[in-house]
């Protein structure tokens, strides 16, 4: 009899942990990631031009202010701005599904004038998506 008392509480406690153990484990596995290419009017890629990263809630209350980007990178001498890590609990979550939107704001001058291109991309996490931003 003390022997099956032994044997139930070792199961009573392998079933506590095992459903203590979370689902969510895994995403925090997933890596969200962008590389946004950056091409002129002409289709040549331009390098040196810094793209920032927005999430939904920074760019619904503060837009587009370098200051307050959640993410920047720069383009690199093949144009592209590599983002290698969106993902964040904030970001996704099982109240958005695990989706979410983030714009890639790229700033620069073109003949003596400031300018901005702005895209938005979804991502489900886990997600690596490349896009272009036309500047001209």
């Amino acid at each position: 009899m003390k022997k099956i008392k032994h044997v139930l509480l070792l199961l009573v406690t392998i079933a506590i942990f095992s459903s203590c153990s979370s689902d969510d484990d895994n995403s925090q596995d997933k890596v969200t990631s962008a590389k946004i290419t950056i091409k002129n009017s002409s289709g040549d890629t331009v390098s040196g031009i810094v793209v920032y990263a927005y999430d939904e809630q920074t760019w619904s209350v503060i837009g587009d202010d370098p200051f307050f980007a959640d993410f920047q990178a720069a383009s690199g001498n093949d144009g592209v701005a590599t983002f290698s890590n969106l993902t964040s609990d904030l970001a996704f979550n099982e109240l958005n599904n695990f989706s979410h939107t983030f714009r890639f704001s790229a700033h620069y001058n073109l003949n003596g004038t400031d300018k901005t291109k702005v895209k938005a991309i979804t991502f489900n996490l886990g997600d690596d998506k490349s896009d272009t931003i036309i500047i001209d």
